[in-house]
């Protein structure tokens, strides 16, 4: 093991800790100058959501460090699509999540039908919870199953290959949301 996924491993540990704020960005911009690319992405992150710092004073240098990772680092450009989605950036937000997806970053697909819902366009992000659910999803598959019927020919279609392409050894797992945030409007337009 390098020194800088040692520092990386160790600022992880003291961000999710907290009260280490000042240790873990020196570790992980440590790590970034040895060159351990996913540190970029992790700084990002607890600039963003642990350092207690205020966004606004952030955002540039999260915005920044995302941009440098997102060609080679998995999980970037979900990550940069949260950090604009927080932001209002709506429309950034989108296109970055649509990255991710393409990408093949399962996290992303409930990211982006979360852009879409909110904005009222709940179609579309019906047709993007059922390709991740039939993907194995399981938190797009659980959302689904809260706005459609279970008597419909297309949550049996949804279900039976959601469960196939799960990993046979590993239960799903299930999410608590709030309950209406993910009502889905389905009539036709």
């Amino acid at each position: 093991m390098t020194d800088a996924q040692v520092w990386f491993d160790r600022a992880d540990d003291l961000a999710l800790q907290g009260g280490h704020e000042e240790e873990a960005e020196r570790l992980l911009r440590d790590a970034i100058a040895a060159g351990h690319r996913p540190a970029l992405v992790r700084l990002a992150e607890f600039l963003w959501h642990e350092s207690g710092r205020d966004r606004q004073d952030v955002i540039e240098e999260v915005e920044e460090l995302l941009s440098q990772a997102i060609d080679d680092v998995p999980g970037a450009a979900n990550a940069y699509g949260n950090v604009l989605a927080d932001a209002g950036q709506d429309q950034r937000a989108e296109a970055m999540f649509r990255r991710a997806v393409a990408d093949g970053d399962p996290a992303a697909a409930t990211n982006l039908a979360s852009v879409l819902h909110d904005r009222g366009a709940d179609l579309a992000a019906y047709e993007v919870l059922v390709s991740a659910a039939k993907n194995g999803n399981d938190l797009a598959h659980q959302i689904l199953g809260h706005n459609l019927d279970p008597a419909e020919p297309v949550w049996a279609e949804i279900t039976a290959a959601w469960s196939a392409a799960r990993p046979a050894d590993e239960p799903p797992q299930f999410y608590c949301y709030i309950r209406g945030t993910w009502d889905l409007d389905l009539t036709p337009r």
